[in-house]
């Protein structure tokens, strides 16, 4: 090789190690860059659900002392938003908090109590003054605990979980870690069981007796689908109270809980398409009568591919239950069950009171707002109650409002919006 040559070879050489040699600097230096930003978030994380839980207990220690009715709602209002704040917060910690199962589930359950409480125009009364002095002092604790734990961090005798070391399986910490701490936190919290209407709440159950089964269930599946029991194969079963039986039989499906049949489907490809959108219908209404569940009205049908899909709604009385959904498939090339899904669907009557008539419920809308029709409604609270409301379809403009006035109080209950 001429001694030019080696003299541009040696040249670019050094070149590309300088280049390399840089850029490793740099990925070095925003690897960095990166570790320090994410340990800014994670801490900013922590000192943001510190300060919600802190301020939750400051919120709720207040709910004994207050006796207007507005007092009420404001102090509920703030406790909703806290322990909401706290939530997102302690979500963004760098660990999973589905491990933290009943810190987060505390959060949620004080959060969705006191948005019960709000806008309930009264004082609080004795039993809900007990059980928010019993969320304060849960609270409380909790807020302590994290306070603790927060001056070990800044003493450096905890530290701050790393996600980076847990996707790489790095077991480099030499101390304990915030995760570890909130853990054995978490064996010793002891949550709260309130009995309210809400999302959280825990309701009494509405059946005491009558659950089926394992051997009942197989039985209403195969009644279900008009074959012998030993034609249906047990494909996965689910223990509990709720617990679930799925059974297969050629191409159909049958899924069955302890309160009977919830759902069926089937794998086969319809055929041509033989039978009309009302044919359709018919076989649906048919089908349905045959299961004797009570008063139904169709709410809505749609086509897909060879299929009719139908969803229909309990009736009550002359009320729609548009939460108790009952939705079916019929094929169109012979006119069979295709689908059936009753997960949604309650075929037992509820007790509701009418007590105020529709010209009284008309007196909750706004002046100036007039309803274009009206229809009677049971719908279902947060926490399964049925509550009955006259339902007033309003035009404000190019908007579409429909109000729900309760037809116990008389006071409004539900308000939706259009576009």
């Amino acid at each position: 090789m001429k001694r030019k040559a080696k003299i541009l070879l040696i040249s670019y050489v050094s070149v590309l190690v300088v280049a390399l040699a840089l850029y490793a600097w740099a990925g070095q230096w925003g690897l960095g860059w990166y570790r320090r930003t994410v340990g800014e978030s994670a801490s900013l994380a922590y000192e943001e659900t510190v300060r919600s839980v802190e301020t939750l207990s400051q919120v709720l220690a207040k709910s004994p002392y207050a006796t207007d009715p507005e007092m009420c709602d404001r102090i509920c209002c703030e406790a909703y938003a806290c322990a909401a704040a706290a939530e997102s917060a302690m979500s963004t910690l760098p660990f999973s908090t589905w491990e933290l199962e009943q810190l987060s589930g505390f959060l949620n359950t004080a959060g969705d109590y006191a948005y019960s409480l709000c806008g309930q125009g009264q004082a609080f009364t004795d039993k809900q003054r007990q059980e928010l002095r019993e969320l304060a002092a849960s609270a409380a604790e909790f807020s302590e605990t994290l306070l603790t734990l927060r001056e070990d961090l800044e003493n450096r005798e905890l530290t701050m979980d790393s996600r980076e070391q847990r996707l790489q399986n790095v077991g480099t910490e030499t101390g304990p870690q915030l995760s570890g701490e909130l853990l054995a936190y978490e064996a010793e919290f002891s949550p709260l069981s309130l009995h309210y209407d809400g999302q959280y709440g825990s309701a009494e159950e509405k059946k005491s007796g009558g659950l089926l089964t394992e051997a009942e269930m197989q039985r209403a599946a195969a009644e279900f689908l008009d074959l012998p029991e030993e034609a249906l194969l047990l494909e996965c079963s689910y223990e509990g109270a709720d617990g679930r039986c799925c059974y297969r039989a050629g191409d159909r499906y049958v899924c069955v809980s302890r309160a009977g049949v919830e759902s069926m489907s089937q794998s086969r490809l319809v055929g041509e398409e033989k039978l009309s959108p009302e044919e359709a219908e018919k076989a649906a209404e048919d089908f349905l009568r045959e299961q004797e569940l009570g008063e139904l009205r169709l709410l809505e049908q749609r086509q897909s591919a060879c299929v009719m899909l139908f969803s229909f709604v309990r009736e009550q009385d002359g009320a729609l239950c548009p939460d108790s959904v009952l939705r079916l498939g019929i094929a169109l090339d012979d006119g069979s069950l295709y689908s059936y899904d009753a997960t949604a669907f309650d075929p037992e009557p509820v007790s509701v009171s009418w007590t105020v008539d529709e010209e009284t419920a008309r007196a909750a809308l706004p002046e100036g707002l007039s309803p274009r029709e009206s229809r009677r409604l049971i719908l279902k609270s947060p926490g399964g109650q049925a509550v009955p409301v006259y339902a007033f379809s309003c035009r404000d403009g190019r908007r579409s409002v429909e109000i729900c006035v309760s037809a116990e109080t008389g006071k409004q209950y539900k308000i939706s919006v259009g576009k």
